[in-house]
């Protein structure tokens, strides 16, 4: 059976069809506000967070320079250097890595037949493909027979494949490097990456072995090391007992940032998020304050109610109405009003984002999804809002004197 007010409150809508239209318009339009801008700042933050990650996550990079500083006995302007075999010791000197990677880098020239391109090399080991998120798409990547033997093996990245070999299959294939061939091993298969911290994005690079790297263009010291810790959320004190422990070991201050430069990943990572999550408020924020404006409406529209039915609401306490009724009457209409222009709100919404386009769209703002959280949320702002915007007519209802209302 269908409550009264209900029968009441669609008969007042269908009667003045414009003021039914405006009334829902503004909650149709702040639910609408909400979702779709909610879900627009979390899927760009996830594709920016995708983007970033394609770099790699939870590491840390080490760059030794120069000394600025005096420290027990060593005179200040010092060059810090370090081996790639001593890099690699370190994980055995200090349990809080996991893993660990020299890098070499340097721009070369790639031929393979007539096709030539100037890219970037980088020479690593076979952890660094773990911690950059370097994975093939075909053949293999680097292995430890290659960096024993120090084989001239190359895995090359994604469009430098398709630049140099067209159509053409590269693994197996001979490329030039410089003049020296190195055979393609593997791959990289096609990903996200916002940016790089030296030489070009991973799809423009080949990785060959470090070792061979050294042999080829004679460089001793690295002026990179990549270390990601055992546990990322950990990373100050991984950094703090890198400074200290190199500090000692090569004979400068943990506190002189010059000879021994360190960036994390992790902590910028942090504040990438914190500035989205602003971001994504700052959106929830304006929405809100849009359905807010909605709710003023609704109270506006149903004060101008009660007063058309002032004749009517005195009646029914002339025979014998309860206030309470009065009361829970255009209390409930008020709140009806306000759900209801909440789901054709979240209807609206549900269907422009099911049929935003896909492609180069998503891969600049990522993919909006309606968010269950966001869901609950507006639910929540609706009651509330719908809670506010009918209390004050209603009560107004309610204290109608029935006297006066009956000579309206």
């Amino acid at each position: 059976m269908i409550p009264k007010f209900l029968i009441t409150l669609s008969r007042d809508l269908y009667r003045q069809p414009l003021r039914t239209i405006l009334t829902l318009s503004g909650i149709i339009w702040g639910t609408f506000s909400v979702v779709i801008l909610v879900a627009f700042g979390t899927g760009l933050e996830k594709q920016n967070m995708k983007r970033f990650h394609g770099m790699g996550q939870g590491i840390t990079f080490l760059h030794p320079g120069v000394s600025t500083m005096a420290y027990k006995g060593f005179t200040k302007g010092r060059q810090v250097d370090i081996t790639p075999d001593e890099a690699e010791g370190l994980k055995e000197r200090l349990p809080g890595i996991q893993y660990i990677s020299p890098e070499y880098i340097r721009n070369a020239s790639i031929r393979y037949g007539r096709q030539q391109l100037n890219n970037t090399v980088r020479g690593v080991n076979i952890t660094y493909s773990i911690m950059r998120n370097i994975i093939p798409s075909k053949g293999r990547y680097l292995n430890e027979t290659d960096l024993k033997e120090r084989r001239r093996m190359c895995f090359i990245g994604n469009t430098i494949a398709k630049d140099l070999f067209n159509k053409e299959e590269p693994v197996g294939k001979q490329i030039i490097v410089n003049g020296i061939p190195f055979t393609v091993v593997g791959v990289m298969i096609k990903k996200t990456q916002n940016g790089t911290y030296n030489g070009q994005r991973d799809e423009n690079c080949i990785f060959i072995p470090w070792t061979t790297y050294r042999d080829i263009y004679g460089e001793r010291y690295v002026r990179t090391i990549l270390v990601r810790p055992a546990v990322i959320s950990q990373y100050e004190k991984n950094i703090s007992d890198l400074r200290s422990y190199l500090g000692e070991r090569y004979g400068f201050s943990p506190h002189d940032k010059d000879a021994l430069f360190i960036w994390s990943t992790t902590e910028f990572e942090e504040k990438f998020g914190f500035m989205f999550t602003a971001f994504t408020i700052f959106f929830a924020v304006i929405g809100a304050c849009t359905l807010l404006v909605g709710g003023v409406g609704v109270a506006a529209i149903m004060l101008v109610v009660v007063e058309e039915r002032t004749r009517e609401i005195g009646i029914k306490l002339a025979v014998g109405a309860k206030r309470n009724y009065i009361l829970r009457q255009f209390f409930f209409e008020s709140l009806t009003i306000v759900f209801a222009g909440g789901i054709i709100g979240f209807l609206l919404s549900a269907v422009v984002l099911g049929v935003l386009p896909e492609g180069e769209f998503n891969e600049i703002v990522g993919v909006p999804k309606l968010n269950p959280v966001v869901g609950i949320t507006t639910i929540i702002l609706l009651g509330c809002i719908g809670v506010i915007s009918g209390f004050l007519p209603a009560k107004r209802a309610a204290s109608t004197n029935p006297i006066e209302a009956l000579r309206k």
